[in-house]
């Protein structure tokens, strides 16, 4: 039924948007810590934005 799917996606969300505590999952990277789209990040820990490699 249609509003069971609704309701399966608005608890998704509704997780997903709890767990974030402020990202949307952008991919901005701006945040020090997002775990939806960078879970172990090791170059995290000198700062968030781009780091660039040489």
């Amino acid at each position: 039924m249609w509003a069971d799917r609704l309701n399966d996606r608005i608890k998704t969300l509704s997780q997903l948007r709890d767990d974030m505590q402020g990202c949307i999952g952008c991919g901005c990277l701006s945040m020090k810590d997002c775990p939806l789209r960078n879970p172990k990040d090791v170059l995290g820990k000198a700062g968030a934005g781009p780091i660039l490699l040489d």
